[in-house]
């Protein structure tokens, strides 16, 4: 993505000119351009991830694109950057059956959907209370999406779903069709949306590396002017 490559160096170019000549606010070890960019990354990937799921039609109440802010944390001389969901968010449990897909149990008419190496596969034919439930949320959603929906070409996949649901046949209830919907879901399963490994492809790329390598070469920069100014000023700032 050398659009974020060129943005990211916008942030460390503007971050490194805030701190004008004072060269003693961080200590020696400290990373502060590399941290910066690092969160700067971890939100990008937020928002790819996003996309990609608004290309699969797979948002659904807006908890999975619910993501936590990004995180880094610092061991030692390693860098940790924290993504996903808060633990309360229901998606902290069902993302991974969206990513990865979940395999039908088969049966008459079973149209099974394209699911690649998931190790998840629904064992019974018969949708719980809860499923049938969020679906009809889902459903709910979908048509208030659509009344407030001005756009009428070029629909990602989410908004081609919303405006058929908008069709709905009036003499069908919103709970007939999320039951008939968990039932063929359960016979035919989950496609694969891969969702977070696109979004790891697009956003931490050769770019990614070699920004976050530019990123830690100016922290040294910035280390040794912090030196250099404190031997000049008897360890005091100007």
């Amino acid at each position: 993505m050398s659009e974020a490559k060129a943005q990211a160096k916008a942030i460390a170019d503007g971050f490194l000119a805030s701190l004008g000549e004072k060269y003693d606010v961080y200590t020696i070890g400290e990373y502060p351009t590399f941290e910066q960019l690092m969160l700067y990354y971890g939100a990008l990937f937020n928002q790819v991830a996003t996309e990609e799921l608004e290309k699969a039609g797979a948002v659904a109440t807006g908890a999975i694109t619910e993501f936590l802010s990004p995180k880094v944390t610092k061991f030692g001389t390693n860098y940790e950057m924290v993504l996903g969901y808060d633990k309360k968010n229901p998606a902290a449990v069902y993302y991974r059956f969206v990513d990865k897909g979940v395999k039908g149990v088969g049966g008459l008419n079973a149209t099974p959907k394209n699911v690649l190496n998931s190790p998840y596969k629904f064992r019974s034919p018969y949708p719980n209370e809860q499923m049938i439930k969020s679906l009809e949320e889902w459903y709910k959603l979908g048509k208030v999406k659509v009344r407030t929906e001005s756009q009428k070409t070029k629909l990602s996949a989410s908004q081609t779903k919303n405006k058929k649901i908008s069709q709905i046949p009036q003499r069908l209830t919103l709970r007939d069709v999320a039951t008939m919907t968990a039932f063929a879901i359960k016979r035919d399963g989950l496609r694969t949306t891969d969702f977070i490994g696109k979004a790891k492809a697009r956003v931490f790329d050769k770019d990614f590396y070699e920004t976050m390598t530019l990123a830690f070469a100016r922290d040294v920069d910035l280390q040794v002017k912090q030196m250099v100014n404190k031997t000049n000023n008897n360890g005091y700032n100007n």
